[in-house]
């Protein structure tokens, strides 16, 4: 007696999941690191975290600068800072 054959089940096609080529972005634009990270959160007035602004703010302040480096160095491990940017245009 001879075996049964599975049919094979045919899978979606490799452009399903990852897209065609020619309808992927080009390449990032450079990224410029601003010189004031916290200057969005300030605008918004003092944050009500304790019962002394300045420090909340000073200590949110840190931790927006933080950020800032961290993905400053990201970009530039990733070949995508713009080094060649005047600074006061980024601000």
């Amino acid at each position: 007696m001879s075996r049964r054959r599975r049919a094979r089940r045919q899978g979606p096609p490799p452009d399903a999941f990852w897209g065609r080529a020619e309808d992927r972005p080009g390449p990032p634009a450079p990224v410029i690191p601003t010189r004031d990270p916290a200057a969005i959160p300030r605008s918004l007035g003092d944050p009500p975290l304790s019962a002394n602004p300045a420090a909340a703010q000073h200590h949110l302040s840190v931790v927006y600068e933080e950020a800032v480096k961290a993905a400053t160095a990201l970009a530039a491990a990733n070949g995508l800072l713009d080094t060649g940017a005047d600074p006061d245009d980024a601000a």
